[in-house]
């Protein structure tokens, strides 16, 4: 049986192509379509899910599911049985954001001047396309890993509410399933994240009364009684930013994010709407969030407004998504910061680990590449980077 020191990594040239290959398989989220991805073929994670699916058969995997999420867009799950059965699961979501303003050919998957170009190259097919290349060598070579490996292709983790990994709770619930180590591919740098802040996202809709622009003092101008509300959420991010954060994930923010109203510029408009979203740190709960939110918009507007919640409920009913946190010095994180030498950061941006907090021991968002870096008119990941995350993936995974 060939040395196990010869599994630390994996050929360069095979983990390019490897991502490459899932590059070419488009898989464009069905809330971001456009024409330049639909000339290149349907939409959705549903082909990459039927690829998947083979693929993982062909590297090992004793048990495949497909798990229709909506229609034609399926999770996968595959399950590698380990030397062991102790559970660990690497989650990558299978959707890509938008092509249209896209510089490059967004699909042609090329490896050149040290890259893999492509969307999703580096958010996030760089771990699929590293995980699958090494399965596959040591499927080849008659090795194992030491723990039983759960991969989990999720949709709709882009847009759309984060529909596959909330599914995946729910299925790994369902199957009664316990869940040692969860790692969640993002482009992190290599740094292990162990801390997200949660989002409650609310659409404020102030009712005013039109008339004609010339009589202003026969309507309800909207537009003029949103004013006071965007003037408390200004006041309430600036209140947040003054208070002790409690972990290292910092403290809560807020945004009004899009406006819309007027129907005319004759006309006093009798109705306007925003969008405010509030990020939630550990210990803050949804719920009480949007009470508080909401008691402080009507306070501030003069007339009747509606408040509705734009993100779907979570399992437990949630109207947001709750903060993920852990401490730094967790086992997961500790074996990943010092395999890398990097140190333990926590991130602004939102993942799938938003629905994966309790569902693991440990719970940790980690990969190659700079989020800096990802949605942008190219995208690519480093084939150096491929490399060094097949060094780590086999060091955490230890096949013999």
């Amino acid at each position: 049986m060939p040395s196990r020191s010869r599994h630390l990594g994996a050929d360069p040239v095979l983990l390019a192509e490897s991502v490459a290959e899932l590059v070419r398989i488009p898989s464009v989220n069905t809330l971001q379509a456009g024409p330049r991805a639909h000339e290149h073929g349907p939409i959705g994670e549903g082909a990459l899910a039927r690829w998947l699916a083979a693929r993982t058969r062909e590297c090992g995997s004793d048990t495949v599911v497909l798990d229709e999420v909506r229609p034609g867009r399926p999770n996968v799950y595959a399950r590698f049985p380990g030397r062991t059965d102790r559970l660990v699961v690497v989650d990558v979501h299978t959707d890509t954001v938008t092509v249209e303003h896209m510089t490059d050919p967004p699909f042609d998957g090329r490896v050149a001047d040290g890259r893999v170009w492509g969307r999703g190259a580096l958010d996030s097919k760089a771990t699929l396309g590293v995980l699958l290349a090494l399965l596959d060598g040591w499927r080849r070579d008659g090795l194992r890993p030491e723990p039983t490996l759960l991969l989990a292709g999720t949709v709709s983790e882009e847009v759309g509410g984060l529909l596959g990994a909330t599914r995946f709770r729910e299925w790994v619930r369902e199957n009664d399933i316990r869940i040692d180590q969860l790692l969640v591919a993002e482009p992190t740098e290599f740094r292990p994240i162990h801390g997200l802040k949660g989002l409650v996202l609310l659409e404020v809709t102030a009712r005013g009364v039109a008339a004609h622009s010339s009589r202003p003092d026969l309507g309800v101008n909207a537009i003029e009684a949103m004013a006071p509300v965007i003037a408390a959420c200004v006041a309430e991010n600036a209140r947040l930013q003054g208070l002790a954060a409690a972990t290292e994930v910092g403290t809560g923010t807020v945004s009004v994010t899009r406006i819309s109203g007027g129907e005319g510029t004759n006309v006093i408009p009798d109705r306007c709407a925003i969008a405010v979203g509030r990020r939630i740190v550990p210990g803050e709960e949804p719920g009480e969030v949007v009470a508080q939110l909401s008691a402080l918009i009507r306070a501030a507007c003069p007339i009747p407004c509606e408040i509705t919640s734009l993100l779907p409920q979570t399992p437990d009913g949630q109207p947001g998504t709750p903060a993920f946190y852990q401490r730094p010095d967790s086992e997961l994180v500790r074996f990943l910061a010092e395999t890398c030498g990097t140190t333990p950061a926590v991130a602004p941006f939102g993942t799938n680990a938003l629905r994966y907090a309790g569902l693991a021991r440990e719970l940790v968002v980690f990969g190659p590449g700079s989020i800096e870096l990802a949605h942008q008119a190219t995208e690519y990941v480093e084939i150096a980077d491929l490399a060094r995350l097949a060094t780590v993936l086999s060091a955490w995974l230890d096949p013999a």
